[in-house]
């Protein structure tokens, strides 16, 4: 119980609570409620969190006010009180990558901004970060965590044009049950394209990939690879989904 993590709902912290760590989904605990949320500190004696709470779709973060609240300010908020982890992403970064712990951020949208902020505001505490990307996993409602049920309804459209590094998110929990110290990027070492994710599934799966260079995705930047990529590469994983 001294180690909670926030946003236990989603694809990661369902994943942390399957590796045994004790988790809050929102219908428990607002991470923006900060009255309720130093009451829970308080009465559980917690003191260290794995922030996993997060708005993450790139168009609601440029327009959304609470954006800046769930990812900027309640991260911070923990971090002034208790260890923190903040769970942050490649999207810090544009190009070229890879990009090291310590290379130069350069956030070009709405959602890089608020955790490159929420980064410096975490660090600054005392806290630690993690940055991570193209998360996928059962249970997950995005691209690769539905890629089995997307190519059985027909044809998938997937990009051709950008490098990722797809990570299943079992291996990132693992990672973080470990409360790795300062600035960690843990990410898949195999390096393809959505089109060749969706590919590879569809080996596995059946059904049919269509290569395009653009669906639709909103800004992002162009190459947001990073190094060192340490975890196991996606093929290994699809026979988990």
């Amino acid at each position: 119980m001294s180690v909670l993590v926030t946003g236990a709902e989603g694809l990661l912290g369902s994943a942390l609570v399957a590796h045994g760590a004790w988790g809050l989904g929102r219908a428990d605990l607002d991470v923006t409620d900060f009255q309720t949320a130093e009451r829970l500190l308080a009465e559980t004696g917690v003191t260290r969190v794995l922030f996993c709470a997060a708005l993450t779709n790139v168009d609601r973060c440029a327009t959304d006010p609470r954006a800046w609240t769930v990812n900027v300010e309640a991260p911070a908020w923990f971090a002034q009180r208790v260890e923190t982890w903040l769970i942050s992403t490649n999207y810090v970064f544009d190009g070229p990558g890879p990009h090291a712990p310590d290379a130069a951020r350069a956030p070009c949208n709405a959602y890089g901004r608020q955790k490159a902020e929420a980064e410096d505001r975490v660090l600054a505490a005392g806290g630690h970060v993690v940055r991570t990307g193209w998360l996928f996993g059962r249970g997950g409602r995005n691209f690769g965590s539905t890629i089995r049920d997307r190519l059985a309804a027909g044809p998938v459209s997937a990009l051709s044009d950008w490098p990722i590094q797809p990570t299943w998110v079992g291996d990132l929990a693992e990672v973080l049950m470990d409360l790795p110290q300062g600035i960690t990027h843990a990410i898949g070492d195999t390096e393809t394209t959505w089109a060749g994710f969706a590919m590879a599934a569809a080996q596995r799966f059946g059904g049919t990939v269509k290569p395009v260079q653009e669906v639709g995705m909103g800004h992002r930047p162009s190459d947001a690879r990073l190094t060192p990529a340490t975890l196991p590469g996606f093929r290994e994983r699809l026979a988990e989904l």
